[in-house]
This record gives C-alpha cells, structure tokens and sequence, in this order.
C-alpha cells in the first residue's frame, strides 16, 4: 500500500522519535518532542493517517520507521503486550511462556497478559493478546527481562509452573511438573506455592508433590485449610478416597 508523504514537521518528529530508538510511545511522549499539544496532535492525526503510527490503544501508538517497506513493519509482541497494561501490576504469561521454559513444545498462538486490572482481547498486526484479570496477590515470583530499550516483566519457571495448573487440566499439569521437578529449585517452587491464594490450586499440587516424593518436611509450609475438600480432577466425579493431610478427593 503506497504511503503518503510526509511533511517536514512530520519527517522531524518521525526523525526524532526513531532516534530515540523505541517502538511504541505514549500520546504525552510524542508531545514532549513537539513546540505545544495542538501542534503534536495534529502531527498525530497525520501520522496516523498516511501510517507512520498505529494505535495500539487510547493514547498509545507504535512507530513505523522510515525503513519499513511500504509501511509493513513487525513490532515486538512482548512490547506490544506491556503496552496494552498500560499503568497495571502485569506480568506476560501462562502459554506465552511455557514453551519457553520447556514445558511444552507448542508455541502458543496468543499472548497473556496477566494484570491487575484490565480484562479484555485485542489483535493487532495478526497477533492476539488476551489481558486476564487477577488480584494483586498473585503478582509475585517474577523477573524483567530487557527487550529493545524497555523492561518486560515475566514470571519466574518456579512460579510459571503455579500457574500450568491453572491453565491446563490436572493430569497434564502434573505431567509437566513431573518433568520439571528436578530442574527446579523446590524450595523457591514450595514457597511460591504457599503464597498463592487459591486453595484448590495449593492443595492439589502439595498433593501431588507428596505423590512425587518431595521431602514432608519441605511441604510441612503449604497450608491447605481444615474445612472441606477438593476434588484432585475437576471433570471427575467427585468420589473417591479421602486424603486428609492435603483436604483432597483422590477422585481419578
């Protein structure tokens, strides 16, 4: 598709934000670089137009430089997820990162976004994302990693793992920490898990722990409740022995 020319104020300001070397600014950055607000929006609204921004959000956009072949140009999806976070606690995760770790060879076809306080999916430049929304207290064991100029924040394997169980069903979750177990470090993993604030998640993977062999004395930290129990498999009946120790239906 044949792009527009620029003007001389728009070459400035595309000069200047490439020189700056990131790919996706903020409304308020782009009039940072400009003489006042009325001027750096209507250089946003041209440069939107002949496609040398593209709206990820409200006030957000991507650059496409100068170099980009007929304005084509393939933005980093990570940066692009921590965009759609805006200001929110986030972290990339769930199948986003499970490949990488090792846990799966599928690479998957959506990007996570976990965060504290948007819920909604979005495609952009033919990649998905999807924002779920969780509470604060599940926005631990993480770590960020430089990608370009920016900072991206990604779950630690230890804590990634927490979350194989709230993705996948039970019998493959197990399968992947069966896997892991040994190239990890349990006392980081036992930890993170005693801190997760779901009880169903905490008792079905201390279980599972036990069954695997992992010292008592190491799970004795995991506390699981003293009312009721869970079902081990969700999609089960849900009969079977009682496992009173980790408050589990051994239901499959």
């Amino acid at each position: 598709m044949k792009i527009t020319a620029l003007s001389e104020k728009e070459i400035e300001l595309l000069a200047r934000l490439e020189y700056e070397g990131r790919e996706i600014y903020t409304r308020n950055e782009i009039t940072s670089f400009c003489k006042n607000k009325k001027m750096a929006n209507y250089l946003i609204k041209k440069m939107l137009e002949k496609r040398r921004l593209k709206k990820v959000i409200k006030n957000i956009y991507i650059l496409i430089p100068m170099k980009a072949p007929h304005g084509k140009w393939v933005v980093n999806e990570y940066l692009v997820a921590k965009a759609l976070a805006r200001k929110a606690d986030y972290y990339i995760g769930y199948a986003s990162v499970f490949n990488s770790y090792g846990f799966t060879d599928q690479v998957s076809q959506m990007i996570y976004i976990v965060n504290n306080t948007y819920s909604f999916a979005k495609t952009i430049f033919g990649v998905r994302y999807k924002l779920k929304k969780v509470l604060s207290n599940r926005l631990y064991g993480l770590e960020k990693r430089k990608i370009g100029k920016e900072e991206v924040v990604f779950p630690k394997k230890e804590r990634a793992i927490i979350d194989v169980f709230e993705f996948y069903d039970v019998k493959r979750a197990f399968q992947i920490l069966q896997s892991q177990l040994n190239l990890i470090d349990k006392n980081i993993f036992i930890e993170y898990l005693s801190r997760y604030p779901v009880q169903i998640i905490r008792r079905r993977i201390g279980y599972l722990l036990e069954q695997l062999g992992v010292n008592k004395k190491l799970l004795k930290g995991i506390k699981v409740g003293k009312k009721g129990y869970s079902p081990l498999y969700k999609d089960h009946p849900k009969r079977g022995e009682l496992n009173d120790r980790w408050r589990i239906i051994v239901n499959g």
